[in-house]
């Protein structure tokens, strides 16, 4: 009994880790049915969650596309602020003036990720680089949908609503790879399996 209990309680730990908008509430494990085996038992949570995980995903390409009124590709860019040196000023007497000490590097941990907008299904053509916000939590990294991870090259079907494009617009972020509504398969298929770059 101790091992089911055991096998049980890492399987709850797998869970939290398989769906990150879940990943701060613990998820109940159905106890073994009588006479399960521990191998059995574990066959038949391993199948649960991968059921849960791809009901999760359709629900969600499902929601974003009722709501999105913009739909688009996004590549995730490697960005850096440009460092750009003050003009140089001069005194009435045309002598130069010491430029003001270059500010204090800001670092952020962890840092947010900057995409550039490549293919558009739906609404406006955004093109400018825009920038996602990751916070750390008690529940790990946090980010828009798939984004919590993200590194350059890294391609992701955004959906937003109206207005300019920002965090408040955003609704959804769905890695191009998990893509697999038909309303949105075409659309992704040639950037589908594409190593970043």
């Amino acid at each position: 009994m101790t091992k089911r209990f055991a096998l049980a309680a890492a399987l709850s730990a797998a869970a939290l880790f398989a769906w990150p908008a879940w990943a701060c509430s613990p998820v109940p494990m159905p106890p073994p049915q009588p006479g399960e085996s521990e191998q059995a038992y574990k066959a038949r949570i391993a199948r649960e969650q991968r059921r849960q995980a791809e009901q999760w995903l359709r629900d969600r390409q499902a929601d974003a596309l009722q709501r999105a009124d913009s739909i688009f590709i996004a590549r995730d860019t490697a960005w850096a602020s440009p460092h750009r040196p003050p003009p140089v000023r001069r005194t009435r007497a045309g002598r130069p003036i010491p430029p003001p000490p270059v500010p204090r590097v800001r670092y952020e941990y962890p840092a947010p990720s900057y995409f550039k907008p490549i293919g558009w299904l739906r609404g406006s053509r955004p093109r400018a680089l825009f920038r996602i916000n990751r916070s750390m939590t008690t529940c790990g990294t946090m980010s828009i949908g798939d984004t919590a991870y993200s590194h350059p090259g890294s391609l992701y079907v955004f959906f937003a609503r109206k207005g300019p494009l920002s965090e408040k617009t955003l609704i959804d972020a769905i890695a191009v790879d998990r893509i697999d509504d038909p309303a949105l398969v075409a659309f992704v298929a040639r950037h589908r399996g594409k190593p970043p770059t």
